[in-house]
């Protein structure tokens, strides 16, 4: 899927969204084993969702 975003000319954007699979290990913890989200934590979902968002908008 990235070579594909890449060729597309959207590297920007798929650089910002490889680089969050940390993001995505955290919120499947969450729902498959109800782990807690620590503060630092949400906050940092918060601000990376907030950086794909600014990015994506250009």
């Amino acid at each position: 899927m990235y070579f594909l975003a890449v060729n597309a000319g959207m590297l920007s954007l798929a650089a910002v969204l490889t680089s969050l699979y940390p993001a995505i290990t955290v919120l499947l913890a969450r729902i498959a084993y109800s782990e807690r989200l620590r503060t630092v934590q949400r906050l940092g979902l918060v601000v990376a969702a907030a950086g794909v968002t600014l990015v994506t908008v250009g």
